[in-house]
Parts: structure tokens; C-alpha cells; sequence
């Protein structure tokens, strides 16, 4: 009994090990060299099929052959016949005069599918999706590529067929093949971009919902504790209670709207750096500066975008054992905002060092909001972290 369990166990692992190869190794890989698998195999297996008769052979041999045993060639499209027709009769006359082998007829769909992937990835994507500069080198390539199939599908299938106009049906069912999967390809991309965006501003949506259970409650804690710090005679307390309030309250309205007044979030940013003053100890090693000049003229800012910066400054900036310092300089003159952040580097272990998440958060934002209106320069050296933003508001 044990020796045919064991017998069992390892005739299962035999077996499961090429179906784990199959799942985990060959699968993927073909997954994603498909395209390149079938423009070699395929081309490969369509010389070999060719040496022994030449397509032209083949055409001229096989167009007799199938004028005889098919009645729709004896009587053939007449000129005034649909054009669609046509072009049926003539794909589906050359299909079979042509090949007359499954196998070449599924390496030529093959082929034609991996052609069709290739141009959509390379040249549909890259040039017509870019700008109306790479939709025109586009529309030049395809009438090259039909002008280049007419010469050489001519001379590949010989004078017989090319009097028959099979050139010109191939050259025209490729060209368009190619843009109508292109713009097909396209269109669903499209649609999928659309769906996901309709999901995320969805959630969006429901995570905004779901910030505003609380506020009430939130607002009212801090004023009873704002309250209670008062009676117990503690203004320092009280001063911090009411400047977080403030912050607060400024997070939760300004954070729905695309853009602020300047004036609103400078007063922010002044409370945000008064309340980190009020937090940390009256220590000689702290230096703390804050400079803030604003010429009054009116201008909008994306809100809480200057944030993060200031937050890291004194996030990794600050020490209660090190000399640490922290300087910031913000100046909004003439539509054009400056901000310089600097701060003091400070020995931390592996777990106090940043993700510069926040630094990317603001990268991609300046992105969307300031395309080409802002620069972000960031230097750091064994003593100091600096962070100079300039944004054309």
C-alpha cells in the first residue's frame, strides 16, 4: 500500500510540472511576444510553402482550375455588378486560387492579425494619436504602403493575375483593413480611459461622502476642548486648539474646489506654520523663519499645492537633540508665485527617512494644473534640503 502511494504522489508531480511550466512560464511569454512568435513563424512557413511552386505559378495553374469547377466564375461580376461584390468575388477567388491548404490559409490570417497589431502599435499610436502633425505623416504612410503592395503584389503574382486586378483588391482590403482596426482599436481605448474615469470620479465621489460624516463632530470636539482649555487656564493649549480649528475647517471647504483665492491660502499656510511654532519647544538648536510678502493683487491657486512642501520641511527638518532649521520664503508678486523651502538634514534611521510620496504628489499636480507654467528645482547635500517652486499663476 505505501509503495503505491508513493508511486501515486510522484506519477502527480510529473504530471502537474509541465502543466505549472505551461501556466506560469510559457503562458505569459506568449502572451506577450505573440505578435513577434507569428511575424516570424509565419513568414518562415509561407517560403517554405512557396519553394516548391512560385505564387505566380500557382495563380496561373489554379485560375483555370477554378473557372472550370466554380459556376459563380463562369459567370464572374459583371462591370456593373456591386462593388462590394467585387470585392468578394475577387478575395474569395484569390483565397482559393492561391493556396488551396488550410494551413497557409490560417498562417496568412495569422499573419495578417500580427500585421494589423503591429501597425496599430507603431505607427497608429505614435503618430495619429500624438497631434494633427503625426495624423497627416500617418495618412502619407498608408497611401506609400498602398502605393508599394500595388507595385509589389503585381510582380509577385505575374501578368495573369494582375490583369485580373487581384493587386489592386489585396492593396486596397490591407490599407483599410489596417485603419478600420486602427480606429477600432482606438475607439475602445477611448471607451475603456472613459469607464475607468467615470469609476474614479465615482469613488471620488463616495470618499467625499464619506468625509463629511464627521466634520460636525470634529468642529464641535475641538470647541469644547478650545472651551476647557480656557477654564483650566491654558492659552497655549487654547491658541493651538483654535489655529488646528481654522486648518481644519480650511481642508475640509477648500479641498472640493479646483482653485482658491491666494489670499486664502497664504492665511493657511501662515496658521499651518504658526501652529508647528506653537508645537515645538522654545529651544535655542530650533530656528524657525517665515517670510510671506504679497503684492494684493487678486489670483487664483489650486488649493493645499504648497502644502506638502512646507509639511516636509518641518516633518524631516526638525529635532528637539540636533541643531535643525527651517526657513521658508514665499512672495506672490505681479501673478507669479515663489516658494523656497529649506531645511536641515538630520541623522534618522530607516524608518524616520521619507517615501517622497508627498514630493511626487506634488510633481504630478503641478503637472495637470500648470502645464508648462511652473518649475520645480530640488537640491539636497550632507547639510540641507532646498525646494525652490516658481508657478505662473
Amino acid at each position: 500500500m505505501n509503495i503505491t502511494l508513493e508511486t501515486s504522489e510522484y506519477k502527480s508531480t510529473s504530471l502537474s510540472a509541465p502543466a505549472a511550466w505551461l501556466k506560469e512560464v510559457a503562458r505569459p511569454f506568449v502572451i506577450r511576444w505573440w505578435m513577434w512568435i507569428i511575424l516570424v513563424i509565419s513568414p518562415a512557413y509561407m517560403i517554405w510553402f512557396f519553394t516548391k511552386s512560385s505564387l505566380e505559378d500557382r495563380v496561373n495553374r489554379n485560375i483555370e482550375r477554378f473557372n472550370e469547377a466554380s459556376s459563380v466564375s463562369k459567370v464572374g461580376p459583371k462591370t456593373n455588378s456591386d462593388s462590394s461584390y467585387r470585392v468578394g468575388y475577387a478575395l474569395g477567388k484569390l483565397t482559393l486560387i492561391a493556396t488551396g491548404n488550410p494551413l497557409f490559409l490560417l498562417a496568412t490570417s495569422l499573419l495578417l492579425i500580427a500585421l494589423l497589431q503591429l501597425q496599430y502599435r507603431y505607427l497608429f499610436q505614435v503618430l495619429f494619436e500624438r497631434d494633427a502633425l503625426g495624423q497627416r505623416v500617418y495618412w502619407l504612410l498608408m497611401i506609400g504602403i498602398w502605393l508599394m503592395l500595388e507595385v509589389l503584389l503585381a510582380v509577385w503574382i505575374g501578368k495573369k493575375g494582375s490583369q485580373q486586378g487581384y493587386q489592386w483588391t489585396l492593396a486596397n482590403s490591407f490599407v483599410l483593413l489596417n485603419i478600420g482596426y486602427s480606429l477600432l482599436m482606438s475607439w475602445g481605448k477611448s471607451r475603456r480611459r472613459q469607464l475607468t474615469l467615470i469609476q474614479q470620479r465615482t469613488q471620488a465621489e463616495l470618499d467625499a461622502l464619506k468625509a463629511q460624516v464627521n466634520p460636525h463632530f470634529l468642529f464641535n470636539s475641538l470647541n469644547n476642548i478650545y472651551g476647557t482649555a480656557l477654564l483650566e487656564d491654558s492659552p497655549r493649549t487654547a491658541e493651538s486648539i483654535q489655529q488646528l480649528s481654522g486648518i481644519v475647517r480650511y481642508v475640509m471647504e477648500e479641498s472640493r474646489l479646483q482653485t482658491t483665492n491666494i489670499q486664502r491660502e497664504l492665511r493657511f499656510i501662515d496658521d499651518f506654520v504658526e501652529l508647528q511654532r506653537i508645537r515645538l519647544p522654545n529651544q535655542d538648536n530650533i530656528d524657525i523663519s517665515t517670510t510671506i510678502e504679497w503684492d494684493e493683487k487678486p489670483a487664483q491657486i489650486v488649493p493645499l499645492l504648497l502644502n506638502p512642501l512646507i509639511e516636509n520641511a518641518f516633518k524631516y527638518g526638525i529635532s528637539i537633540q540636533y541643531p535643525c532649521f527651517v526657513r521658508i520664503r514665499l512672495q506672490v508678486q505681479k501673478g507669479t508665485l515663489k516658494l523656497i523651502t529649506e531645511n536641515s538634514i538630520l541623522p534618522r534611521t530607516d524608518l524616520e527617512k521619507g517615501t517622497g510620496l508627498g514630493l511626487a504628489n506634488v510633481r504630478q499636480r503641478l503637472a495637470l494644473a500648470y502645464p508648462e507654467r511652473h518649475t520645480l528645482r530640488v537640491e539636497e547635500n550632507d547639510k540641507q534640503f532646498r525646494v525652490e517652486l516658481t508657478i505662473n499663476l
